[in-house]
């Protein structure tokens, strides 16, 4: 049975500048090309796991103007269910300015705008509905994710915490997550260590674990791979080599993709192995949710490997 998944997050319109390389400091570079693309941590990790055949619903707060209409159209076009999904007047849809620089380096702006309108006190009726996994990250408002968990967890619905954007986040004050899952940036802006080898993936997953208490720490590591601590388990999953286009979204595949794999399997080491092909193939193409891959292109990637 294809996992359900609600996702209590972000939305939002990318903006993606090409460029050959970023500017410095008061300086003007001529661009190649932009774009505007569906994005936002949360939407990106939805419709990763919707692509990938779980049935998804989102919780989440657009406001009342043409990005918020185009983006609900999008989720729409992907099978992402959005009756759960607030609309307000007034507000600012979430909006990402990106630089994508023909090196493959990406530097992103966020700009929250709705999301951080989202209400921890609407949750009780998406959770009427039975889900299977829950997908959370910093987009939205710290009290919206509490109280997301508490409820998951008083449902023995599988929560997974992406811990994006990088910053000091109060861990402590969450309920415990089934899975955490920060990248190496997000990892040493919580706890003080870069992942930059074996001995401090597992130093540093043991401080995120004792901070949250969350059955599972999986690192996303870029083209090193995932690293998977708990439950007795410190297992470096390696990565899958590919032409790396534009890395935007690749960790948002991963952690979607995951859900989905762990909601269904229960078996955090393969779901991880299945997400860093999704992450890999989000990497050849470009833009956020453009790029993410299908069920079929997952195991047809795998089926090479």
């Amino acid at each position: 049975m294809a996992a359900r998944i609600l996702l209590v997050g972000s939305v939002m319109m990318d903006l993606i500048l090409r460029c050959e390389r970023a500017p410095q400091p008061s300086e003007s570079v001529l661009g190649h090309d932009y774009r505007n693309a569906p994005g936002g941590k949360g939407s990106n990790a939805a419709v990763a796991a919707a692509r990938a055949g779980a049935h998804v619903s989102a919780y989440a707060t657009v406001g009342k103007d043409a990005n918020g209409e185009y983006l609900l159209a999008r989720w729409k076009d992907e099978g992402v269910d959005t009756k759960h999904t607030i609309v307000r007047e007034g507000a600012n849809t979430g909006f990402v300015a990106i630089t994508l620089e023909d090196s493959g380096q990406n530097r992103l702006i966020i700009f929250p705008g709705a999301n951080m309108l989202t209400p921890p006190d609407q949750l009780e009726e998406a959770f009427q509905d039975p889900f299977d996994a829950v997908l959370l990250q910093f987009e939205i408002p710290f009290e919206t994710n509490a109280r997301a968990i508490e409820l998951a967890n008083s449902k023995g619905i599988i929560t997974v915490l992406d811990a994006g954007p990088a910053q000091k986040y109060d861990l402590e004050k969450l309920p415990p997550v089934t899975i955490l899952s920060p990248n190496e940036t997000e990892t040493k802006a919580l706890v003080g260590i870069y992942p930059s080898d074996e001995a401090t993936m597992k130093e540093a997953s043991m401080k995120l674990a004792e901070r949250n208490g969350c059955k599972y720490v999986v690192l996303k590591l870029g083209d090193r791979g995932s690293y998977i601590y708990g439950e007795g388990l410190e297992v470096l999953v390696p990565p899958y080599k590919v032409n790396a286009i534009d890395p935007t979204a690749a960790g948002d595949a991963f952690t979607g993709v995951l859900a989905k794999a762990f909601a269904e399997t229960r078996d955090i080491v393969e779901s991880a192995k299945i997400a860093n092909a999704a992450g890999a193939l989000t990497c050849t193409k470009l833009g956020a949710q453009p790029s993410l891959p299908t069920a079929a292109e997952i195991e047809a990637f795998l089926a090479q490997q």
